[in-house]
């Protein structure tokens, strides 16, 4: 048998793989802001989750690291509380076949060089960006040197 959870108890829920991106966590701090039936309304520091949890979906842990007056009454769907929390997935990958030359390139609008995931077998504009341009401050010819 599961033991209750108290208002203002922290705990985790787990996250769903299909709604977390390669870097986010697997679970999510959370803390009990009501209880209804056997379901707990959860909130966390970007709002209160729109879903309601049993306590077999909670994990109870023993610090006190958020309170329910951090947690905002507007609700949230959990993978959107994730995304915010932790600024997405993380990972910024473009598919040009036009070399990144154009506008169209997702990497060069978030002013990202391209990487080994984008276009493996592609020639690319933003991949070999001029170092003065990335570390005008920087004196490189003395890296060159070593």
């Amino acid at each position: 048998m599961l033991i209750p959870l108290q208002t203002g108890q922290n705990c985790t829920v787990r996250v769903p793989d299909v709604d977390r991106g390669p870097a986010d966590p697997k679970n999510f701090l959370v803390v009990v802001m009501a209880e209804c039936e056997g379901l707990y309304t959860v909130g966390c520091r970007e709002r209160k989750l729109a879903s309601k949890f049993t306590a077999a979906d909670l994990q109870v842990i023993s610090e006190n690291l958020l309170s329910i007056d951090e947690a905002p009454d507007a609700e949230i769907p959990l993978r959107t509380a994730v995304t915010k929390a932790t600024g997405g997935q993380g990972y910024v990958k473009c598919m040009c076949l036009s070399g990144c030359s154009s506008g169209r390139c997702s990497c060069s609008r978030k002013r990202v060089l391209c990487n080994s995931g984008c276009h493996p077998e592609k020639s690319c504009n933003n991949l070999n960006q001029n170092i003065n341009s990335l570390l005008p401050n920087f004196h490189y010819k003395v890296l060159l040197t070593i």
